[in-house]
């Protein structure tokens, strides 16, 4: 239970830094064209 748990909260860190790291990366790209 606990193990699972972890492993969810891993993926949705790892979903949330993936996302954050996208918008962050499309910005610079718009502000440089």
């Amino acid at each position: 239970m606990i193990i699972s748990g972890a492993i969810a909260f891993i993926a949705f860190i790892l979903g949330f830094t993936v996302i954050a790291l996208g918008l962050y990366f499309g910005f610079r790209l718009v502000k440089l064209i």
